[in-house]
């Protein structure tokens, strides 16, 4: 299934990019990296990513996640990952990832945090 992603700016300085497919290596994810990624130029501080469409990540995947997770970080905005499904909780984990991102069961309870 091919990479789609929805962007939702709930206010100002919170967007929800809800993502579906396979995060993998090519032009798609490159595409949707810099479409977030103008988003958090033009004033997000809040990035709420919804993984819970997400059927495979691989470590290009994963390096956009980091990427994302870089530019908030730079801007002191955060960054929250949404119901990532067993599959990239598995990458997550393997790769220590989920030390460092901040993952929350529902997209109400990170736009509450």
């Amino acid at each position: 299934m091919i990479l789609e992603a929805k962007l939702e700016r709930v206010s100002p300085t919170t967007a929800v990019a809800h993502l579906s497919g396979r995060m993998t290596l090519g032009m798609r994810l490159r595409e949707i990296e810099t479409t977030i990624s103008d988003a958090i130029g033009d004033g997000v501080q809040k990035l709420i990513l919804d993984l819970s469409g997400i059927e495979y990540l691989d470590s290009a995947g994963l390096g956009v996640i980091m990427i994302l997770y870089g530019n908030m970080q730079e801007r002191s905005g955060k960054l929250r990952v949404v119901a990532p499904g067993p599959k990239v909780l598995e990458v997550f984990k393997l790769t220590h990832t989920d030390w460092i991102l901040t993952i929350d069961s529902s997209i109400e309870a990170a736009l509450v945090s």
